[in-house]
């Protein structure tokens, strides 16, 4: 009965308390992808991710019902970071749902053209990014005046928004976007106002992850199946505690959160990844420490490549790539290693019967297209009069331009096409995740592999198969499985067979890799075909912006020499950066990893037309 009592009160309450209406609540995952292509539309950087914004406690000024409920603790407010743009997992500051909605679309059209200065003033920076967006979108004038007297007057009426100098600023600015803003204002302590951006966004979000060469990704995994939560967790860095000094005495009905210190030292090793799940959960604020010893100081040991009596075989050793950095923008000449590998154990293995007859049907498919014949125009010599062209003849001589172009026949020849293919596949960890009970990706990569070498040996086009995965810019692991003069044997599927999950994915170094081995052919049409089931990443700075540019340059850099590149993804996430790196035209995303071997040949056949 008393708990009952207690949890009636709390809802009484926490609702008597509350600025926000839950009944008009709008999720920012039930319109993410339209809002990730309004924020597009508006002008955004298309190398930017849409992200929730992690939530923070507000230390301003407070009522009392708000205080007694612990109302409005958390806040989270749109923001702009290095690699992300970031909006508020739900809004509900409106009581209907279409403002709400309508909030959404103004933040993706502020966070679009928002400049912040060098001065950093938050006033002026926000206000500048307003005006510019009603400048450049005056259909947005109506929406955001509507919202702003909307929020003016919540902000008059609650009594948790004191009438302060600071306060009156914000209203007159909000409805007056191109009034005075005073020189010195400080936003610290003033209620957030939702149609602008965080005046002090999460440390996270605004830390440039690359400046060492120690980051690491901070996705929380355990074998091979990743578990994604969603935890928005504030994070700070803080000096590392001496754990010999002294004993500190405290009671413990003091204690009022579960917020706790935890000394992560992330230069250093990690606690077990099931442990960190279940602490991360519990935790408001998660405290990173850095290590007192410095990096020379210590000797590393890489436990995640094999020895050198178990790891595959190196072929050629060191082949120097450049890599873009698009902070500097800048090529940097030989940043990069890759290394020519071969699978140490190729052992021979028989695919299944049913995936035989399917390898079977496909070649037999390919065989009729190659059999094709077609006609071509224009001939000096053939069967049958090209009638197009003499009507058009005929003219031009009526009207006294006289030519000596005698290619007036059509002639019927077999269907030879000038071409090279180079299908390259992902052969990245996250690969070996499992897609049912029996499978995982990289069977489904390797069988895709056997039917598209199978289906391609009955047709006269050029093709070469390989495989890569990366260990930072000096360990890039490329596979050479098939060259474009190998012919079809059963080595080469034994070899495919064999492929096993490598490391990351370095994908701007393989890219340019494969595109120096399709400029050595002398074929008219040129095709890099790109196997893959996530995004650029590595365990150094490549991750997040960094890699997605430069794969862009990569792919850029082929398309300047006349090769398309043209991406199949397995990868079930939203993928918001392909059309940014590939184009438009240039990716195709497959929903099941398991109907990869099916749709690939098709693709190839389709492409290649």
């Amino acid at each position: 009965m008393e708990e009952f009592v207690g949890q009636l009160w709390h809802k009484y309450i926490t609702k008597a308390a509350s600025l926000e209406y839950p009944e008009a609540r709008i999720e920012l995952n039930d319109i993410r992808h339209q809002l990730a292509i309004q924020f597009r539309a508006f002008g955004g950087d298309l190398a930017l991710e849409l992200k929730d914004a992690l939530s923070k406690n507000w230390q301003g000024k407070r009522s009392f019902l708000s205080k007694l409920a612990s109302a409005d603790e958390k806040i989270d407010m749109a923001s702009v970071g290095h690699n992300n743009v970031y909006l508020p997992h739900a809004i509900a500051i409106f009581p209907d749902k279409q403002s709400n909605e309508k909030t959404y679309l103004w933040l993706s059209a502020l966070l679009s053209n928002y400049q912040p200065t060098a001065g950093n003033h938050w006033l002026r920076d926000n206000l500048d990014a307003v005006n510019r967006t009603i400048k450049k979108f005056p259909g947005l004038k109506k929406i955001y005046l509507t919202l702003a007297k909307k929020l003016v007057e919540q902000r008059k009426q609650a009594q948790s928004i004191s009438d302060s100098a600071e306060e009156n600023v914000i209203r007159t600015c909000l409805l007056d976007p191109e009034s005075a803003v005073p020189d010195q204002f400080n936003p610290k302590g003033i209620f957030p106002v939702s149609l602008w951006l965080d005046p002090f966004p999460p440390e996270h979000q605004r830390v440039d992850s690359h400046k060492t060469d120690t980051a690491e990704s901070t996705d929380v995994s355990t074998g091979n199946t990743a578990k994604k939560l969603d935890l928005r967790k504030k994070g700070e860095y803080v000096e590392e505690i001496d754990e010999k000094d002294g004993l500190m005495a405290f009671r413990l009905e003091s204690i009022f959160s579960w917020t706790e210190y935890i000394p992560v030292d992330r230069t250093a090793d990690d606690e077990e990844e099931d442990k960190a799940i279940v602490a991360a959960q519990d935790i408001d604020k998660i405290s990173v420490v850095r290590g007192s010893e410095t990096t020379a100081s210590k000797l590393k040991f890489d436990l995640d490549l094999p020895g050198s009596d178990q790891d595959d075989i190196t072929i050629t050793d060191g082949i120097k790539l450049p890599e873009w950095d698009y902070r500097k923008s800048v090529l940097q000449k030989d940043y990069c290693r890759l290394h020519l590998m071969e699978t140490r154990k190729v052992e021979k293995h028989d695919f299944s019967p049913k995936l035989k007859e399917k390898a079977k049907r496909l070649k037999a498919q390919f065989e009729f297209l190659a059999m094709q014949k077609q006609w071509l125009k224009g001939q000096p010599d053939g069967s049958e009069i090209d009638l197009e062209r003499y009507i058009l003849r005929q003219a031009d001589e009526m009207n006294g331009h006289v030519k000596q172009d005698d290619n007036l026949y059509l002639e019927l020849r077999q269907n030879l096409r000038s071409l090279s293919c180079l299908l390259l596949a992902d052969l990245s960890l996250s690969t070996d995740s499992y897609v049912n009970n029996d499978s995982k990706v990289i069977d489904m990569i390797k069988d895709s592999l056997y039917l598209f070498s199978e289906s391609l040996s009955a047709t006269q086009d050029r093709f070469s198969i390989a495989g890569f995965s990366s260990k930072r810019r000096d360990m890039v692991r490329y596979y050479p499985i098939k060259s474009f003069d190998d012919k079809p044997c059963a080595q080469i599927r034994d070899k495919i067979s064999s492929l096993s999950p490598g490391y990351y994915t370095r994908m701007g170094a393989a890219i340019r890799y494969a595109t120096q081995n399709l400029e050595r052919e002398s074929t008219e049409t040129k095709l890099l075909l790109l196997l893959s089931d996530g995004k650029p990443n590595d365990i150094d700075l490549y991750e997040g912006r960094y890699g997605i540019e430069d794969t862009k340059h990569a792919v850029h850099e082929a398309f300047q020499k006349g090769i398309r590149v043209f991406c199949v993804t397995i990868d079930d996430e939203d993928n918001n950066y392909l059309p940014y790196i590939f184009g438009s035209a240039n990716y195709v995303k497959i929903k099941r990893a398991t109907e990869l071997p099916d749709k690939l040949p098709k693709l190839y056949s389709l492409l290649t037309r």
